[in-house]
């Protein structure tokens, strides 16, 4: 998991999410095979055999790649083969059928748009445009082809700059559902989901040394900050802290907040000893900047290691019970919750 890469997989090159592209992808399916199903058996009939074997070249890698994206969750061939045979047979068909074929491809590029990503739609879309108008010539006056040429590219462009805008406020929105809007760290509702992934990735490889851990942190007297010197210099001190934590983790390490001055971060393939000495460093850097407030900003930490078959509610409570007994113990200072010694487990009774 990448922070920087984040938005849980999501390319903001792409209009729809995991689960809205597996039904548009169903749709996608239902709507060629009710399409293209009768013009494949139509050509084979008036003759057109090679017409209509690349029709079903199309129909067939199609299937074959929706199949693997939603049943065996991997790209057989990308979604480059069933473009590129798809592009050739409406330009085949142009060429074949003339004036005829060319309502065709007007759908055609408004599809490839919502599709697939951007930059990738307007390089299919430039060759279609341009090998439609070159087969289209021999069957009309220039003028009518000018029309074609002009209207499909009409079509292309308000077709790419409406979902282009589309793409732009999905963006926005989902960051304002994701993060949080004074820090831009992820926000609470986020937290589950990544902790479940650490954890059932850690069920998946229990030989493995390959581990993940977490630290809860809080800022010292971070109410008297408030009380002292308003909410305005609290909110600025906040987002020092998490910039300096961003700077200083690695671009795997994802940070959480879960209100007020308390976070969590999540440090994958990382041990409890690791973990320690990244959040020591940033919480030594923490406590010597004094750039908004004439008062030492200071860190009480707590940090759990995922045990094996560990539910997720266990391994923030142990994360939990180490920061409460890094602040019973004079705060500004980390603390490790070791699940073979019930010392900490015992001072939070």
């Amino acid at each position: 998991m990448n922070r920087r890469k984040f938005m849980f997989d999501n390319n903001t090159d792409t209009l729809f999410d995991l689960h809205n592209r597996r039904r548009v992808l169903k749709f996608i399916v239902l709507v060629v095979l009710l399409t293209f199903l009768p013009l494949i058996i139509k050509n084979f009939f008036i003759g057109e055999t090679f017409l209509a074997f690349v029709l079903s070249s199309f129909l067939a890698s199609l299937l074959i790649e929706v199949y693997g994206v939603l049943y065996l969750h991997k790209r057989i061939f990308g979604y480059s083969v069933p473009l590129a045979l798809i592009s050739f047979s409406i330009i085949l068909s142009v060429d074949i059928f003339g004036t005829l074929a060319t309502y065709w491809v007007f759908p055609i590029i408004t599809a490839v748009v919502f599709i697939i990503p951007q930059r990738f739609a307007v390089l299919i879309n430039g060759i279609i445009i341009l090998g439609t108008t070159v087969a289209a010539m021999q069957h009309q006056i220039p003028a009518i082809t000018l029309r074609f040429f002009l209207a499909l590219l009409c079509c292309a462009f308000i077709s790419h700059f409406a979902i282009e805008s589309i793409r732009k406020l999905q963006h926005e929105l989902r960051n304002l559902s994701t993060k949080d809007s004074l820090t831009g760290a992820l926000n609470r509702y986020q937290l589950e989901t990544f902790l479940q992934n650490a954890a059932d990735e850690k069920m998946q490889n229990q030989q493995s040394t390959i581990n993940a851990s977490i630290a809860i942190l809080d800022i010292d007297y971070f109410k008297q900050v408030n009380d002292l010197y308003g909410h305005d210099v609290g909110d600025q001190i906040i987002k020092e802290v998490v910039n300096t934590i961003q700077v200083n983790t690695r671009k795997t390490d994802i940070l959480f907040r879960l209100g007020g001055d308390e976070f969590l971060l999540l440090l994958v393939e990382t041990s409890k000893d690791e973990a320690n000495d990244i959040v020591k460093h940033f919480s030594s850097l923490i406590s010597a900047g004094r750039r908004s407030a004439p008062f030492q900003i200071n860190l009480s930490i707590g940090i759990a290691e995922l045990v094996a078959n560990e539910e997720i509610d266990t391994w923030m409570k142990r994360a939990d019970i180490a920061l409460y007994v890094a602040k019973n113990n004079g705060r500004n200072q980390v603390q490790i919750d070791e699940p073979s010694r019930p010392s900490i487990q015992a001072t939070s009774l």
